[in-house]
């Protein structure tokens, strides 16, 4: 029966064990035989005859390495430095697009993503039990080529998170946008109340890259330009982590003026977490008319006489600094406009919508404001007015025509309209 290495086995550890077994044979331990009859030279001699024979350092290094499973010193030498350097770092990343560049950095450890976006759906101040796993799958349901393993791919990403201590050091790699942002502090929060044990928590954050005028995220970073990033690591702070879990108490909370709370204080530590949160904000029905900040903008466009859906995207995103959203998420912020009593807009090429798990036909669909969605974009109807809100944002439900959180943009501040 061969011994298993460790979860973190070490080199100089593995020497050190070599050099052991060599001194207990030379002082006649014969506890040291049953190892060392895995030489050739020793297999048929009694324990006697193996301590009163000549044993090499290179011999006891060759009968550990058997004695662990490999063929030879340099096999085992080989192995424990892969699997060193797949244990040495775990990288939580949130897009599968710096993922991969990360991967093929030569940065060594275990790459792993976060898909959940918790600027999207629901993100109650409940439990993260299997009720959670369910309202947070049924949020992306669609993405989902088998619907039914949706609860269980969430559950796995806590359970992969549960890993961390098989790690020297877990690194926490974000951008300055919202949905990067939201996901920092939810893990932020997450380890907040774990034992770190001997893993050392670091994180990587940038709002910008240098050479690109306009940086958009870790995902415009080539592999070079990522690895380039890990030496700018730093040790998560006891601070960080208590401001995380703030701000992530605060995005779930029922009452939205919690995160303006929150934002009356000092967040420099967090130096992105203010401005992704109050991005959060515009993101609530404006005073003005009831539209959201991109849905304000995505309208605009479609006036300046642009429609098919691939342009349209790109535009609001040139808007955004930095965007945070994708195709589908912005198309699932416009396709509300399109239903109701009163539509904004007509969407045209629906029919082409079968898995948006599926590469998306940007280029088939195209959308056209109506005349009740002139009048909203000019400020003389209100869209929830009109056709009502069923939409969380965060941790806040709004629904409902009447009493419905507003977002003041020239007081920059939230207001409630009363019932």
């Amino acid at each position: 029966m061969t011994t298993s290495l460790p979860a973190r086995p070490s080199l100089e550890n593995l020497k050190k064990q070599a050099k052991t077994l060599l001194k207990s044979h030379n002082s006649g331990d014969v506890g040291v035989c049953a190892v060392l009859r895995r030489l050739n030279c020793f297999t048929n001699l009694s324990d006697q005859e193996i301590l009163s024979s000549k044993l090499t350092l290179a011999q006891a290094q060759y009968a550990l390495a058997m004695d662990y499973g490999f063929a030879s010193w340099n096999a085992l030498k080989e192995a424990v430095i892969v699997k060193h350097d797949q244990s040495r770092f775990l990288h939580l990343q949130c897009g599968d697009v710096s993922a991969e560049s990360l991967r093929r950095s030569g940065v060594p450890g275990v790459v792993r993503v976060w898909y959940d976006a918790f600027c999207e759906g629901a993100v109650p101040d409940v439990p993260v039990d299997d009720s959670w796993f369910k309202l947070r799958s049924d949020t992306f349901i669609d993405w989902f080529d088998n619907p039914e393993n949706a609860a269980a791919s969430f559950r796995n990403m806590y359970n992969q998170l549960n890993e961390y201590t098989d790690y020297e050091e877990v690194i926490l790699w974000f951008d300055a946008c919202l949905y990067d942002q939201t996901i920092l502090i939810h893990h932020l929060d997450w380890f907040s109340h774990r034992d770190m044990g001997d893993t050392k928590l670091s994180l990587i954050c940038i709002g910008e890259y240098p050479g690109m005028p306009k940086f958009k995220g870790l995902g415009e970073l080539k592999p070079d330009q990522m690895a380039s990033l890990l030496d700018t690591r730093h040790e998560v702070t006891k601070h960080e982590l208590d401001l995380g879990a703030q701000a992530w108490k605060a995005y779930r909370s029922d009452d939205p003026t919690a995160i303006e709370d929150f934002l009356s204080q000092d967040t420099s530590a967090l130096p992105y977490i203010a401005s992704a949160l109050k991005r959060h904000l515009q993101r609530f029905p404006s005073v003005r008319n009831g539209l959201g900040r991109e849905q304000q903008e995505a309208l605009e466009v479609i006036t300046q006489g642009y429609h098919k859906f691939g342009d349209i995207f790109w535009h609001v995103s040139d808007m955004e600094d930095p965007p945070y959203f994708g195709d589908i998420m912005l198309f699932n912020r416009l396709e509300p406009l399109a239903h109701g009593s009163s539509p904004l807009i007509k969407i045209e090429g629906l029919e082409n919508i079968q898995n948006r798990n599926k590469a998306w036909p940007v280029d088939k669909l195209s959308m056209y404001l109506t005349d009740t969605g002139r009048d909203v974009l000019d400020g003389k109807s209100d869209w929830i007015e009109i056709n009502g809100i069923d939409q969380w944002f965060g941790g806040v439900h709004l629904l409902g025509a009447k009493s419905v959180w507003r977002w003041d943009e020239a007081n920059e501040k939230l207001v409630n309209r009363p019932a």
